[in-house]
């Protein structure tokens, strides 16, 4: 009986660890032509710091929102500090003329905000990705590779 808890309770252990490990892909809308950003070009979107694409269209970045175990973990990877900052950041009056966020509750909606809009980039679970949006490669990696630096643990 002892045996049979104990594995039921590794077995619960790694079921809830899976379930908040996820990976994650920058996304764009398709007629968006980029094809890759650097982590560093990524958090000048993100900072505000870069506000156009080279086609000159404004960028709206999409996120989950920020008290999601996902959204943490893009927001602390991308900014490189804690979330409490990064929400400062994100949510600075001032940006929504120069780059606005957009708070969706799922990814299904980032997903539609950013197939709706040429401009925006967003963040989703790789199982989200559907064919109106584009990924993006982060460091010349693609969401599966090894390295890629929006793999969740």
């Amino acid at each position: 009986m002892r045996n049979r808890v104990f594995i039921c309770f590794v077995l619960l252990a790694a079921a809830a660890s899976v379930a908040f490990a996820a990976d994650f892909a920058v996304v764009v809308n398709p007629a968006n032509p980029v094809r890759e950003l650097s982590l560093v070009e990524l958090a000048k979107i993100f900072k505000a710091k870069t506000n156009t694409w080279s086609t000159g269209k404004g960028i709206t970045i999409v996120l989950r929102d920020p008290g999601t175990p996902g959204a943490k973990f893009v927001i602390e990877k991308v900014l490189g500090g804690t979330l409490d900052e990064g929400k400062v950041v994100l949510n600075d009056p001032g940006r929504k003329a120069t780059v606005p966020v957009v708070f969706a509750e799922s990814d299904e909606e980032v997903v539609k905000i950013v197939e709706g809009n040429a401009g925006a980039i967003g963040v989703i679970d790789v199982y989200n990705i559907t064919g109106g949006v584009k990924v993006v490669k982060i460091d010349d990696k693609q969401p599966f590779d090894p390295g890629y630096i929006l793999k969740g643990r």
